[in-house]
């Protein structure tokens, strides 16, 4: 009699689901400054963001969870968007799973800003992926597990924070920050003035312009280095371990040992760090 009694209660707390289980949707226009930081804090949603000659910013969000299984309880999910002098905020709220034997669950989540070419944008996010394009202020992403694109970005300054995701980018100038896990970074057509590049085990692909009076030091345990300077030049100092250099173009060696290597190129005047634990480094000069 108790085991009946315990399955009727169960029975009474637990249900089915079949077909969609949450919805949330947002279509609003928001007046911000010209050169505002969009400020966007979200998790498993695909991001794009793209801007434009255009004097406000609009944001739609689409997400829906569907759900089959044997369950208990509600998801709470909410996006909370709020204008702060002039900046835009994009918070995404904790939500509450049901709890039970879920057979079967998908997702569709999808943000799309479009914004004044001038904003410049605050990233933080875990998986999902992420489409930014022509978004001329400074960017800076924090995320886990995502992947980036951004094309036709013509900011000044990129700050990169990347655990698993891999970062692509076409373009660029000014300074660049990046901070890998196991992120693959690939950065093409840049003009960078400042280059801080710290990886662990993820590749760097970098192709960048030198100035004379620049900063550039790049670091990377297990991963591999791939530079090609296309155009200026200066010195380049390496220092490895068990990895390997290797040089396709005008760069001549002054000096090289089992541990470090020292090499110029005779366009500039440069100064460039590399440092490559286990990693493979190859410098590559633009014809």
């Amino acid at each position: 009699m108790k085991n009946l009694l315990f399955f009727a209660v169960t029975a009474c707390v637990l249900k089915v689901a079949s077909a969609q289980d949450g919805e949330f949707h947002l279509d609003n226009e928001y007046k911000i400054k010209p050169d505002a930081t969009i400020d966007l804090a979200s998790s498993d949603a695909n991001v794009f963001i793209t801007g434009s000659r255009r004097p406000s910013a609009h944001v739609k969000i689409d997400r829906k969870v569907i759900t089959k299984g044997l369950y208990s309880g509600k998801e709470d999910f909410k996006v909370e968007v709020e204008i702060v002098n002039g900046d835009l905020q994009i918070r995404e709220r904790a939500r509450s799973y049901n709890s039970g034997i879920v057979t079967y669950q998908r997702e569709e989540y999808k943000i799309e800003i479009q914004a004044p070419e001038g904003v410049s944008l605050m990233i933080r996010g875990d998986d999902g992926d992420y489409f930014i394009k022509n978004v001329n202020g400074a960017i800076s992403m924090s995320i886990d597990d995502a992947d980036v694109e951004l094309t036709d970005c013509k900011g000044g300054e990129f700050t990169f924070r990347v655990d698993d995701g891999d970062v692509r980018m076409d373009g660029g100038k000014g300074r660049l920050d990046i901070d890998g896990d196991d992120a693959d970074i690939e950065i093409y057509n840049g003009a960078f003035s400042s280059i801080t590049a710290d990886m662990d085990d993820g590749d760097l692909v970098l192709e960048t312009s030198l100035t004379d009076n620049g900063s550039y030091t790049i670091r990377t345990e297990d991963g591999s280095i791939n530079l090609k300077v296309l155009s200026g030049g200066g010195e380049f100092e390496i220092d490895h371990d068990d990895g390997h250099v290797t040089l396709q173009g005008d760069f001549k060696t002054l000096t090289e040992s089992d541990d470090h290597t020292r090499v110029s190129l005779a366009r500039g005047k440069a100064k460039v760090k590399v440092r490559g634990d286990d990693a493979n480094v190859k410098l590559i000069a633009a014809n």
